[in-house]
């Protein structure tokens, strides 16, 4: 075992997978783990759930036979503050609750999955594993396979009035996937300059287009808002440094493309884009509450009241006050709203969990993009190509779905808290790497 064990590490370094100067028998079954969740994403119901337990289970075996070796990756102020956030929407939850005095297991299945996810953080961080380049390729391909189940499967987009959808995600959340995903596809194009092989410089270029195409088909509006802040990310990101007139000018050039894809673009996007600007302006202006972009402006105000009055404990799931009966909510108080609100939610992440957990969830929700965010932000001209390579991808995911958290709920579904917190895991993982591999004896398996 210890032969092959041998082998397998030579391997792994050689091909810049893992820098850890140390052998562990766990490593071929790691590697294939946070290779393969991203794959099927948003095409196998579970798939990505699965994974999670499966890389817990990985990091809990390494943990208890090198113990001080995963404890000396929680060294660093950084790395703290992403294990706590991991573990913020846990306790945000188990807060709240006690301060309503009522506790209820099911609130906590989707949060204790990204608690899972912390300890799968130490372990990634201990092993020095690159991540980006194992998710190069498989994002691309995984954006392949949502355009083949898009096509293949008609009658899930049938579903949503045509507006393209997989058999059990809806027609926002995987136009928003994969536009952001696409967007990790295009940001990634030549990173490393004179390695990258044509076959991978091609396939991301293929998966930003489907990123992009799907969006367009979904109608998904959060998908489109989210895609000029990248749009400008990216020319800030790949352009400033070495030309600082070129974001000016690839901005500019961009708003001229967009303006002309609008033109000549089908009647169903130059819908949604003008029923959007008259839905606002008629909301302001003529009380038009019940459209579409009107009842998530009034479930933003609703959530607002809702977290005023309810700071610390929030309210319990699938618990929804009479609206009508808090003044504040009456001016704008419409049937449909109550409806609405209290079977989908308010729409915006950061309430929404605001709402369910009080104040602490209002400090996890920001949390999880704030920390992450930071920390890849602060890593994006690193001199050392593997952690520069995972702030710029860990940015473009953390600010894609910071824009679409402003309209929608990303965190809500186990499958995409799941996704996220693996994605953070990894991608911090490689981001907080130390330039020199510590030396810490580990146990071989």
């Amino acid at each position: 075992m210890s032969t092959i064990t041998q082998k397998l590490h030579s391997f792994f370094l050689q091909k810049e997978l893992i820098s850890s100067s140390q052998k562990s028998g766990l490593d071929t079954f790691m590697l294939l783990g946070i290779g393969l969740f991203p794959l099927l994403y948003m095409t196998l119901r579970s798939w990505t759930n699965a994974f999670v337990f499966v890389l817990f289970l990985l990091a809990l075996f390494y943990t208890l036979q090198n113990f001080q070796s995963i404890r000396s990756s929680l060294d660093g102020a950084a790395s703290k503050w992403v294990v706590f956030t991991l573990c913020s929407p846990l306790l945000a939850i188990f807060i709240s609750q006690a301060f309503r005095q009522e506790f209820s297991s099911t609130a906590f299945d989707g949060p204790s999955r990204i608690l899972l996810t912390a300890l799968v953080f130490l372990y990634l961080k201990d092993r020095q594993i690159n991540f980006t380049k194992l998710i190069e390729w498989v994002t691309p391909i995984s954006l392949l396979i949502c355009f083949g189940a898009y096509l293949l499967n008609p009658a899930a987009s049938a579903m949503w009035g045509g507006r393209a959808a997989s058999y059990f995600v809806d027609t926002i959340t995987f136009g928003t996937y994969c536009l952001i995903l696409g967007f990790i596809c295009l940001i990634s194009t030549g990173i490393n300059p004179g390695k990258e092989h044509p076959l991978l410089t091609l396939l991301k270029i293929i998966g930003f287009a489907i990123g992009c195409y799907i969006a367009i088909k979904s109608q998904s509006r959060s998908a489109w808002t989210a895609a000029i802040g990248l749009i400008i990310y990216l020319c800030f990101v790949r352009f400033h440094k070495k030309h600082p007139a070129y974001p000016w000018i690839f901005m500019a050039l961009g708003a001229v493309a967009i303006a002309i894809i609008y033109k000549f673009s089908p009647d169903n996007v130059n819908y949604r884009v003008n029923s959007g600007i008259q839905e606002v302006v008629t909301y302001f202006k003529a009380n038009n509450f019940d459209t579409s972009l009107g009842l998530r402006i009034s479930m933003i105000r609703v959530a607002t009241n809702l977290i005023i009055e309810n700071p610390l404990s929030g309210l319990k799931d699938g618990i929804m006050p009479d609206l009508n009966s808090i003044e504040s909510i009456k001016p704008f108080y419409t049937d449909q709203l109550q409806f609405m609100i209290t079977n989908t939610g308010t729409h915006m992440e950061i309430l929404a969990q605001g709402v369910r957990s009080g104040i602490w969830g209002l400090i996890s929700s920001t949390a999880l993009f704030l920390a992450p965010g930071w920390i890849f932000l602060k890593r994006i001209n690193h001199q050392n190509l593997k952690i520069r390579t995972a702030a710029i991808i860990g940015f473009t995911l953390v600010l894609g779905l910071f824009i679409a958290s402003l309209t929608i709920q990303v965190f809500n579904l186990k499958y995409t808290s799941s996704f996220y917190a693996l994605m953070i895991a990894a991608l911090t993982a490689q981001a907080l790497q130390k330039s020199e591999v510590h030396r810490t004896e580990i146990k071989i398996i």
